[in-house]
């Protein structure tokens, strides 16, 4: 379970996933390699016979919604 920044890794549709105005071309390739790492240490594990959930920083706000997700992916 990878547990992941909105505005590190990118969270697609997310207000926290906003990009500084200053210096772009460099924030725009952190992004990108963090991104292209995510997407690989995914397949990566999937490959080795690993299920992969990723919680996104914006999903821990709200603690019913979180434990519902968990309970979810956990099978309880």
């Amino acid at each position: 379970m990878f547990v992941h920044g909105c505005f590190w890794h990118r969270h697609q549709g997310c207000s926290k996933a906003s990009s500084p105005k200053s210096r772009t071309e460099y924030w725009q390739a952190k992004f990108d390699a963090n991104v292209r790492r995510d997407v690989s240490a995914v397949e990566r594990l999937e490959v080795l016979g690993w299920r992969v959930e990723t919680i996104w920083e914006c999903e821990t706000k709200d603690g019913a919604a979180l434990t519902a997700r968990l309970e979810n992916i956990f099978g309880l």
